[in-house]
């Protein structure tokens, strides 16, 4: 007899010390161990790998946009998902901010170039959706720009997915106390320096002005063919492996090997945008260890370094 497909999350079924760390707490929950999560990773590449040579062989084309609040780690998702994919057949788009001649043209132009052509997956690290988002949040673009974005955007995605570009949209949330312990590591560490943009300084005290900003967006551009999948990416790792199966589930490609890998994206983590749930889940204190008396709160003071 074969191997029966797995309906159940690793992270559920295993004993929790093989799964979480009991001293590495963010907002309140277990991080995942790195073994853990190298080894569940490493089987999610593969199937990464079956699904770029599947969209090769069938000449299908892919856009995956990761947008998010400001160090919600979209650039370390894409890199996760991408470390063993050809780089003939994907690509990642990053746009810098429109030069003045761009500024002239219609708004969408320059994201049309980089679409994907048949048998290529091309990650957005932000994207069009930077209008209703940043542009409007830092006044970048007019009210008459931002009405337009939003009459064209839902329209332009649609005729996209017609004519056979396959879309999904995924949003990274961080609490807005992770976040700032996060852009305050960037100014101290000289590798993560890079990462620092003077509008991350300002995001922090405009965590209101984007939540509304955002919630604007998400009403607005959520559609049943293009619809935004809201990520908790408060634990890096957790949810750079919920997307990836998020993702692998939602593609009917070649030799998807569900016996061997979890494609169960946890609904804590990712989950569709709902007018009548806001998109800011409050963060519940999961049990996962049993209490030790006085150590709980000298834990979750010690949050990780580690990310």
């Amino acid at each position: 007899m074969g191997k029966k497909q797995i309906v159940v999350r690793p992270e559920e079924s295993l004993e929790p010390k093989e799964v979480y760390s009991k001293k590495k707490i963010i907002n309140h929950h277990h991080l995942f161990k790195d073994d853990f999560y190298e080894k569940e990773l490493r089987k999610l590449e593969i199937e990464l790998v079956k699904l770029q040579n599947w969209v090769k062989k069938t000449k299908q084309k892919i856009v995956i946009i990761m947008e998010g609040r400001d160090g919600a780690g979209k650039g370390g998702t894409i890199r996760a998902l991408t470390t063993h994919l050809n780089p003939r057949g994907c690509r990642v788009v990053a746009l810098p901010k429109p030069t003045e001649e761009e500024k002239t043209e219609w708004y969408f132009k320059r994201y049309i170039s980089t679409l994907p052509t048949g048998g290529e997956i091309v990650f957005f690290d932000r994207s069009w959706y930077n209008r209703a988002g940043v542009e409007k949040v830092m006044g970048f673009c007019s009210q008459d720009e931002y009405k337009e974005f939003i009459y064209q955007v839902s329209n332009l995605e649609q005729m996209l997915v017609a004519s056979g570009t396959m879309i999904f949209k995924y949003f990274l949330n961080v609490s807005q106390e992770e976040q700032k312990r996060r852009i305050e590591r960037r100014k101290n560490d000289p590798l993560r320096m890079w990462k620092l943009s003077p509008i991350d300084a300002k995001s922090l005290n405009l965590w209101d002005d984007y939540t509304e900003a955002f919630e604007k967006m998400f009403s607005r551009t959520h559609t049943p063919y293009c619809p935004w999948i809201i990520v908790d990416s408060n634990d890096k790792k957790r949810a750079r492996l919920n997307v990836a199966r998020d993702l692998l589930s939602k593609v009917d490609y070649e030799d998807k090997d569900q016996n061997s890998v979890c494609l169960l994206a946890d609904p804590n983590i990712v989950h569709l945008y709902s007018q009548q749930s806001n998109f800011i889940k409050k963060n519940k204190n999961f049990k996962i260890f049993k209490e030790e008396k006085g150590k709980d709160s000298k834990e979750e003071k010690a949050t990780t370094k580690e990310q």
